[in-house]
């Protein structure tokens, strides 16, 4: 569910606030940033917060001047795109490059369009792209646009970090006096953004300005940008209307909370929140969704097995489909409506789990919660900003269990991994919410279990493999083979199965879905890894770590990394290769066992020589979804460690002759 699409701000300031003392000159800033090709000069936002009535509003002006300094930024930086939606319009676009020898070029040509995202089915954002003509050494290109933001509650944040290098940006919201705005910076341990306040007469202003900010580099497995750029984020708290009267806006939970509800109080009504249990259903659909409650409970005796069952059948007949239409990624639709139609995004599963819930006599609570993707919690930031999903809480006794229906593999009890440890806003009543923490998943619930056997072909190895998935991995498993053909699923199972070399051919395979319920899976498959193994005189050297689950490139580069890595979630990885010792040799060289342990993760290869065979156990558990770069370090020792093990090897030599 996107509660609100965050408009990506492309600006800049026309205004130096502060910043550079003077011009700087095209060869001053190609010193100063060597290999950039150009440099934002001035980055501005200057909103101005005032009512409308009794309602609200703010109106944001955006300039931006982009320095060019080579030639090789036409044809780069020449496509520029401004987005905006239901709630955010877009006017008094101007754009244009002032070219070395003193002409102006204006752009003419503008084009708008849906602003197209993968994962969403309709969503109301545009997008408005042109083209910076002659973008050469010295040009200096311009653009400015003003965008009324018709919702203050989703507000946006101004981030600081851009594509290239800013010389200087400004970001400044002015209000009336009679306004209470309050504010919070975000990730700045260095003091990078500057705050002035002007807090005079009838004029207010907050003023954030940055100067000298670098991009930073993209990285494998990083959070959002949230996680660690800096922003600053700007509310209004309350304000006086016309009659005078102070009027609470998003100044606590409490704020938020009441806004949130007015988007469910119809559907949390018929649900059965409000209503005695025998009341009559006013709702067209009511009675055979009743039906549908009373068949998928009939027989189950305790509540879990009751909201199992009802939440199973949500995740299998009814299918996700994301809409982000103005009010409509707000507002949930009627359970009936969206159990007819089979499909919805997710608040419109949340209605129908919750409806279908409570009809079965269970307790169930609309819940608004953001995925890991966002790192505020409710209580620190009351703002729609932290949430972007909603599901349905059911309780049983103590037990707060969430349900997400867009995820069709998850586990009844498993959070979708994706809002694993995030704070959950649950509706208890229209003046009654509480804030519950979502448990993180141990390790040890999801994991694979691997066992290999292996055999020495005389130029490379033979062998089968037996490999369990439950938990999560057992979800994800299913996720990717849901929709499959043959040949898609025997890619997938050789990704999978894959050990040794990149010489590896994947015979024979099966699978089997052996328990839904906990979504274990079992793969089997033969294989052949022509080459593997190597023969020096008399002595066999096999190498029986064919899966390493680390690589040099898991070595963190730390002068660079300055931001966190994440897991999608904890795991646990039991693997097991059993080498048939050749006819005719025997081991001279069994290497050592390794182990290692911290906070991040468990590690662990053994060795065993038993009956004619040698078992190496592999053992790796990821023990949290972040880890921030103060870990790094240890990180890295670690692998190196890792990596020196998985070197070693066994020897075997040919047995001589009595």
């Amino acid at each position: 569910m996107a509660f609100y699409k965050q408009c990506v701000r492309l600006a800049a300031a026309a205004l130096c606030l502060g910043g550079v003392a003077r011009a700087q000159s095209v060869d001053e800033l190609r010193a100063q940033f060597p290999g950039d090709y150009a440099v934002i000069l001035d980055y501005h936002s200057d909103t101005r917060f005032f009512m409308e009535g009794d309602t609200p509003r703010a109106e944001t002006k955006i300039t931006e001047k982009l320095m060019i300094l080579d030639d090789k930024a036409n044809g780069e930086f020449n496509k520029y795109a401004v987005y905006h939606g239901d709630f955010n319009n877009m006017e008094h676009l101007e754009a244009y490059t002032d070219v070395p020898g003193g002409r102006r070029q204006k752009v003419t040509d503008f084009k708008t369009e849906d602003a197209a995202d993968e994962e969403v089915f309709y969503d109301d954002v545009k997008k408005t792209e042109f083209d910076f003509p002659s973008l050469t050494k010295g040009a200096i290109a311009y653009v400015s646009y003003t965008q009324t933001e018709k919702e203050l509650h989703l507000f946006s944040p101004f981030y600081f970090i851009r594509y290239i290098p800013v010389v200087h940006e400004s970001y400044t919201v002015h209000f009336p006096s009679d306004m209470e705005v309050l504010y919070d910076v975000k990730n700045d341990s260095t003091r990078m953004i500057h705050v002035d306040k002007d807090e005079r007469g009838r004029d207010h202003s907050y003023t954030f300005t940055g100067d000298h900010v670098r991009p930073l580099t993209s990285f494998a497995n990083a959070p959002s940008a949230a996680w660690y750029e800096p922003h600053a984020i700007v509310r209004l708290g309350a304000y006086k209307n016309a009659a005078g009267q102070r009027v609470a806006y998003l100044e606590n939970l409490k704020d938020l909370y009441a806004w949130d509800y007015g988007f469910i109080r119809p559907l949390d009504s018929l649900a059965g929140a409000l209503r005695p249990a025998d009341a009559p259903l006013p709702v067209p659909g009511d009675a055979l969704l009743r039906s549908l409650a009373d068949s998928l409970t009939r027989g189950l005796v305790t509540p879990e097995a009751k909201a199992a069952s009802i939440y199973h059948w949500v995740q299998t007949h009814i299918r996700y489909v994301a809409f982000e239409d103005g009010l409509e990624g707000f507002i949930p639709r009627p359970a009936p409506l969206v159990c007819n139609r089979r499909f919805g995004d997710c608040k419109d599963m949340a209605s129908l789990l919750t409806t279908l819930l409570r009809m079965a006599g269970l307790q169930a609570y609309f819940t608004w919660i953001g995925t890991r993707d966002i790192p505020y919690d409710h209580t620190d930031l009351p703002l729609p900003l932290c949430d972007n999903h909603m599901i349905s809480t059911f309780r049983s006794g103590d037990r707060w269990i969430f349900l997400d229906g867009t995820d069709p593999n998850c586990i009844f009890g498993f959070p979708s991994a994706f809002i694993q440890g995030k704070q959950a806003l649950v509706a208890v009543s229209p003046t009654e919410y509480k804030t519950l923490r979502v448990p993180v998943i141990h390790a040890d619930s999801s994991g694979v279990t691997d066992s290999t056997y292996i055999a020495w072909t005389g130029s490379g190895l033979t062998g089968t493999s037996s490999v369990y998935y439950h938990g999560y991995y057992g979800s994800d498993v299913r996720d990717h083979l849901l929709f499959k053909d043959t040949t898609d699923a025997r890619d997938y199972v050789k990704y999978r199965m894959g050990k040794g070399s990149n010489k590896f051919i994947l015979n024979d395979y099966s699978i089997r879905y052996l328990d839904d319920a906990s979504k274990l899976v079992n793969i089997r498959a033969g294989f052949d890894i022509p080459d593997y193994g190597k023969t020096v005189g008399s002595e066999l050297y096999i190498n029986l770590n064919l899966e390493k689950f680390f690589t040099g490139s898991a070595v963190i580069d730390t002068a660079r990394r300055k931001v966190p890595m994440t897991h999608e979630y904890e795991s646990t990885i039991d693997q097991f290769t059993v080498f048939a010792i050749p006819q005719g040799y025997e081991l001279s060289y069994l290497p050592k066992d390794f182990t290692y342990s911290d906070d991040n993760m468990d590690f662990a290869i053994h060795y065993v020589q038993k009956s004619g065979q040698v078992i190496c156990q592999q053992i790796l558990a990821d023990k949290t979804l972040l880890m921030g770069a103060g870990d790094f370090p240890r990180w890295n020792g670690a692998v190196k460690q890792i990596l020196n093990h998985y070197k070693e090897q066994l020897v075997f030599v040919k047995k001589t002759a009595p």
